[in-house]
């Protein structure tokens, strides 16, 4: 084989891996490019849980999803719930000191923490939604009206 041909088949095999990289991780950053948007200028409620939990995590994870997936948009004030996948967006873990999950964080205008539920409940399901939509009053907005 020519040094032509060994050349042109290990640029294809870099191209190859390049190209697989660049579809397993395209989701990733669009994901941080979107959730960057949201956290411009508006109160958003950030919702930090596992993709891929641990046995004995299973349970307590898919009670937080369901949960957050039922709670009403008019009781939360309109305001927009980013699901965060732990592990994936380390600077705003940091950020947000987040040290477990399911975690949720309310943040206002400025992008500072004004609530924040990080110690599941076993009862009724892993947040207490009405100490949360209290904290959302407090914050003085309401999304869910035109």
């Amino acid at each position: 084989m020519s040094k032509q041909k060994r050349n042109a088949i290990w640029l294809g095999f870099l191209g190859l891996i390049l190209i697989v990289l660049g579809i397993k991780y395209l989701p990733v950053f669009l994901a941080a490019a979107t959730q960057q948007y949201a956290l411009e200028n508006t109160p958003v409620i950030l919702f930090f849980n596992v993709d891929e939990p641990c046995e004995c995590m299973v349970d307590l994870t898919q009670r937080a999803e369901a949960q957050i997936a039922n709670w009403p948009v008019e009781s939360r004030g309109g305001i927009t719930v980013m699901h965060i996948a732990m592990d994936q967006r380390r600077d705003l873990e940091a950020k947000y000191d987040i040290f477990r999950a399911p975690c949720l964080v309310l943040v206002d205008v400025d992008g500072q923490v004004f609530w924040r539920q990080d110690y599941p409940l076993i009862e009724g399901g892993p947040f207490n939604l009405n100490e949360f939509e209290t904290a959302i009053a407090n914050l003085g907005v309401d999304n869910s009206k035109p």
